[in-house]
This record gives C-alpha cells, structure tokens and sequence, in this order.
C-alpha cells in the first residue's frame, strides 16, 4: 500500500497540473465529507472549504486502534478492580502534569496528589481542574452540546485561574472572546490567529459540535475533527489547549475507558513536535483544507497512547508475577494472609500510596477483625501504612524484594 502523502508534501513533489489534479481528486472522491468551516492560513489571501476523505491508510489505522484496543481490554481485565482504579488515579496525577507542562501552567505532582485525596488545599488553583479529571473515572454526564455548554465547562475548569494570572484573558464576550488571539511558536513565530468577530466564532463551533454528535461520521473521526476545529476557532484567550484534550480525554474515557482518557495528554507531551507538526500542517494553504492529514495522525496518537499504555501495564504486571512468586517463598500461614500480601503489592506496585481496610475488605469479602488479625501477621519491615485525613493506607515495603 503507497504511503499517504499530504497535499502540502504533493506540492513540492509534483507540478502544478499534478497537484491540481490530486486535490480535485481528493476533494471530489465518492466518501469523501465537505463541511461548512473555511479554513486560513494565517497571513494568507485565500481560505478553503474543510474536507475529508477516505484513503485506505486511513481505514486501517482505524482498524489498528480497535485491535490495539481489544488487546488492551484484555491486558486490564487481569489486573484486580481496585488496583487498575488506583492505577487511573496515578494517571490522572501524570497527565494533569503533563497538560499544564503543554500550557506553561506550573504545578507539582505532589499538588495535584493531594488535591486528588481531597488533602486540604481548598484554595488550590488546581482544584477545580483535578475534580474534573476525577469525574471522568465515574459516570458524571458533562454536556458538551452547545456553545453555552462549553463555556459553562471552561468557567468551572480553568477560566477563575486563567483569568488571575491575567486580567487581559478573562472572557468579555457574549459566550466566548471578543478580541484577537494569535497562537506562537515557542521562537515567537506566529503561525496561526483564532477566528473573529464572535459571531463568527459561535457559529464555527455549532457547526464543530454538530460534527461531534452526528451519527454520520465513525465516532474517532468525530472526535479528532471536533479536536482540530477547537484549536482552529480557539475560543477562548488562553486555555483552549487544555479544555480541548480533557473533551477529547471525556469521550474516550466514557466510550472507551477512563484509563485511555487520562493518559492522552502525557502520550501528546512526550510528542509534543508531532502534535503541533500535523495541526499546523493541516492549516497550510496548500494543504487546501484537507483535514485528512490531521485525522490520520490523530489515529496515530490515539493508537500510540494506548499501546504506551498497554506496555506499561504489562511490565507491571510483570514485576507483580516476580514479587509474587517470591512471596510464595515466604512461607505463609494461610492462603488469606497471602491473598493480602498480594493486594499489598499490587497497590505499591500499580499506585504507591496504598489500599484502604474498606478495599481490603471488599476484595477479600472478610470482615475488619479477620483483615486486621492478617495485617497483624505481617513483620513490620514488610508493611507500610500510611495516613491521609482519617483513613489508613498500607502497602507491602518493596524493598524486601531487593535481595530476596
């Protein structure tokens, strides 16, 4: 199969016949879908309808992301309830990080673990964006439906921090911003300008949410136009990178699962130059509109997050299979006591900071007493407990594997 090549890679490699005639081909192809949206290449003359078609590469790495996820499903069904929910919990923590590392936004995994625990730090910043992280492990409907409904998400996410760092990027319009917004290079290149007047912008986002919610596009085609239109309009004066991949994140997390959501932004941080490479190559005039070359490595983000993630999984999984099979040298009492050392390790290994009695007792289906007489049983090098407001965490010390 002959390697997809954008229309702006087509222009500098064929004449102009050439690449006239490649773009009406594209354009014009059978399945191909034509939106409303004009797309501009800032400080260019001309704008061009958005369109996307259907090359075979594009359908396979569809295809690839379905496999790619069903051997993920399968990888997580081994790992216990409680641990893969303390693994999403660590997760969240990691890409909270990392999207804030994307926006130049500071803050510590520390920070954000606490909050995430519910440890004080009522007046954090970062409260409100880490509570809806959180949501996005449970069934909390968060209506992405119209432009009202993503203005109401922006100001409970991230407009009251937004707007304290500066005054100048509190939200003065009707919905979303009245003024310019040029987005930079980090050498202060300016590669692109948000769509103005507001009108403008409203109506460009209906049109984005429309796509988002038809039933006529597969749903990860949906979800990768709906991303790249985002960024297009840019609504907002600051934050529309962060608000546009916790959507993206809600979706996969709610149609696919939680785990995938929360691990998108450290996948994209990680491929930070690629991200930006396909979103402004897709702006470029010569590209004529063709949103093909974004979706395609949209996919390949996608796919590329997941298969991190399934990695991750398995060498966790690995290391829980060599500490297990040491702990059945210890010679344990009974197979109670061992099943709880098991659940201590797996609560180390997949999220550091512990598992509850409450957990302890739901996985074992044993009351406190016969929980805590186990506990008892262990030597105290082995255990660690931890505490946080009321509650008590205890994981098996992984240090005892060390020469073991």
């Amino acid at each position: 199969m002959m390697k997809f090549v954008s229309l702006l890679k087509f222009y500098y490699k064929n004449t102009p016949e050439e690449y006239e005639k490649e773009y009406q081909k594209r354009f014009k192809a059978p399945f191909a879908n034509h939106f409303q949206i004009q797309i501009h290449q800032y400080n260019r003359k001309v704008s061009y309808p958005a369109f996307l078609y259907y090359p075979n590469n594009l359908l396979n790495l569809l295809e690839k992301f379905y496999k790619t996820y069903e051997k993920f499903t399968t990888i997580s069904s081994r790992v216990p309830k409680v641990v893969l929910y303390q693994f999403t919990l660590l997760s969240i923590v990691e890409e909270i990080k990392s999207t804030n590392d994307i926006e130049g936004v500071h803050s510590t995994r520390k920070e954000i673990r606490d909050i995430l625990e519910e440890k004080g730090l009522q007046l954090s910043k970062l409260k409100s964006i880490v509570h809806k992280y959180r949501d996005l492990m449970g069934e909390k409907e968060i209506k992405f439906n119209t432009c009202q409904d993503i203005r109401e998400f922006y100001d409970e996410f991230a407009h009251q921090e937004i707007s304290e760092e500066d005054p100048k990027n509190r939200l003065d319009g009707e919905i979303f911003r009245k003024g310019e917004v040029l987005i930079d290079t980090p050498t202060g290149k300016t590669i692109h300008q948000g769509l103005l007047p507001e009108n403008i912008i409203i109506e460009t986002m209906n049109q984005a949410l429309a796509i988002l919610h038809s039933d006529e596009y597969p749903l990860l085609i949906r979800l990768a136009l709906f991303h790249y239109f985002f960024v297009y309009i840019h609504p907002f004066y600051d934050g529309n990178g962060r608000t546009d991949r916790f959507i993206t994140s809600y979706f996969l997390s709610h149609e696919f699962n939680p785990l995938l959501g929360v691990r998108l932004s450290i996948y994209i941080k990680r491929h930070r130059s690629k991200y930006y490479k396909i979103l402004e190559e897709t702006d470029n005039e010569k590209n004529r509109g063709d949103l093909t070359p974004f979706v395609m490595g949209f996919l390949e983000i996608l796919i590329g997050s997941t298969e991190d993630t399934i990695g991750l999984l398995q060498r966790k999984n690995t290391q829980l299979h060599k500490y297990e099979e040491k702990i059945n040298k210890f010679n344990l009492a009974d197979k109670l006591l061992k099943e709880v050392y098991i659940l201590l390790l797996q609560a180390a290994l997949f999220y550091g900071e512990g598992i509850s009695m409450a957990d302890l007792m739901k996985e074992t289906d044993k009351n406190r007493a016969t929980i805590q007489k186990r506990l008892d049983m262990i030597p105290q090098a082995r255990l660690i407990v931890s505490k946080l407001g009321k509650t008590k965490y205890y994981r098996l010390n992984l240090m005892i594997f060390k020469d073991a």
